[in-house]
């Protein structure tokens, strides 16, 4: 299994200040996030990164796993995370084609402090899934597309489709995944808990990081 983790966003409820260089207990959360992600690998996959490739360098810096990641940014920068999911794909399939023998891509948000447990139950549920279907993370009865593991022939044709009908640039990730068989992982609440405020932050014990981290 190969992942791709989106961290370009915007933050714009946070001031600006980027998502991935919060810190949590000494590391950034993307960190946090590509050591949940590593969960899922094996020894040929690899982990595409996706944001402002000069800032997610600082974001990774200390992290023990670099050796598995690929950095790409979404063309146009910020133009959501559907495009984000393309981007990653593409440099992902540039960089290995089909020599990991993935079947499937775990697809993460930068943002959840939670991203192991996440990733342990998503693995977990997949096991009971056919090869052609995929897991989506459920919690409150509110799917999280990016928070899910997808079959990865079907999410190549989805984007591709909706690249030639020029729908990725801040279009809706449900839209794009609506040709997908996807299972629900019904997941505690409050797991995939996101960080989108100050007081989000605050209640999960995360801090502004250092200027390095902040971007």
């Amino acid at each position: 299994m190969q992942a791709v983790i989106l961290a370009g966003g915007l933050s714009k409820r946070l001031g600006g200040v980027p998502k991935a260089g919060l810190m949590r207990d000494g590391q950034t959360l993307l960190v946090r996030t590509l050591d949940a992600a590593v969960q899922a690998m094996t020894p040929q996959s690899m982990i595409a990164v996706v944001g402002p490739v000069e800032k997610v360098v600082g974001w990774l810096a200390g992290s023990q796993q670099r050796n598995f990641v690929v950095t790409v940014q979404e063309d146009p920068p910020y133009a959501g995370p559907a495009a984000g999911i393309s981007a990653g794909l593409a440099v992902l399939e540039e960089r290995s084609g089909d020599a990991s023998g993935s079947n499937h891509v775990l697809i993460l948000a930068c943002d959840m402090p939670h991203a192991s447990e996440v990733v342990r139950l998503l693995l977990s549920a997949l096991r009971r899934c056919n090869e052609d279907q995929g897991v989506m993370a459920v919690t409150g009865g509110r799917k999280q597309p990016l928070a899910a593991i997808y079959p990865l022939a079907s999410l190549r044709a989805a984007v591709a489709a909706a690249r030639a009908a020029h729908r990725l640039e801040n279009a809706s990730v449900f839209s794009l995944l609506a040709t997908v068989k996807i299972n629900d992982c019904v997941m505690p609440a409050g797991l995939t808990a996101d960080i989108d405020t100050w007081e989000d932050a605050r209640a999960q014990g995360i801090v502004a990081g250092p200027p390095d981290a902040k971007g």
